[in-house]
């Protein structure tokens, strides 16, 4: 999304590193630099739940704390997930960390998108993370033999297709100032199949 974004030559991009989540003073100086911030930090693997719950809504919070100490009201796109709908502490994280900001963007009157995306494949995609498709790829390519837990059918969209859903965000006119919405799949296959490819 990075590299994408600076593309655009009615983007400025401010670089972000995790260290700011560690430093409320770095944290601050970031988000009173942005008119818009996109929030894709998360945890999603973890042998205990609970931690991967608490992590991802603490960095929400630590988001608002230094927008609230900074008085900034900076556009948040927030990456959240289909796995919302799942009873999963995962999903719930999302879902809780996306009520949080939409009830910080309605105390203070800032614009808030929420955008709930299906999973996502291509370049960059991390094996056994983020993607069964990198984990298919890195699989076949390490001679390990892939296994399907659940042929599950799965709605996906390409990672440039998604990255071109973050600026159109970023860049459209305010309608509603607090909106979540499904970021609409592009194409659908059973994971039998995508292994098959």
């Amino acid at each position: 999304l990075f590299n994408y974004l600076n593309t655009k030559e009615d983007i400025q991009t401010i670089p972000f590193k995790d260290d700011f989540f560690d430093d409320p003073k770095m944290m601050e100086g970031f988000v009173n630099q942005c008119d818009a911030i996109v929030h894709l930090a998360a945890m999603n693997r973890h042998e205990d739940m609970q931690v991967i719950y608490d992590t991802n809504v603490r960095l929400v919070r630590q988001l608002i704390e230094a927008c609230e100490h900074t008085g900034s009201t900076p556009h948040i796109l927030f990456s959240s997930s289909t796995q919302e709908e799942r009873d999963n502490l995962y999903g719930k994280s999302k879902s809780d960390g996306r009520e949080m900001l939409e009830q910080w963007a309605a105390k203070y009157g800032a614009r808030f998108s929420g955008l709930i995306i299906p999973n996502v494949f291509g370049p960059f995609g991390q094996p056994y993370y983020n993607s069964v498709v990198a984990t298919f790829c890195y699989q076949l390519n390490h001679n390990e033999t892939p296994q399907i837990h659940v042929d599950g059918q799965l709605k996906l969209i390409y990672i440039n297709e998604l990255v071109e859903e973050f600026y159109k965000e970023i860049v459209a006119k305010p309608g509603e100032k607090i909106r979540s919405y499904k970021v609409p799949h592009t194409s659908e296959k059973k994971v039998s199949e995508i292994l098959a490819l």
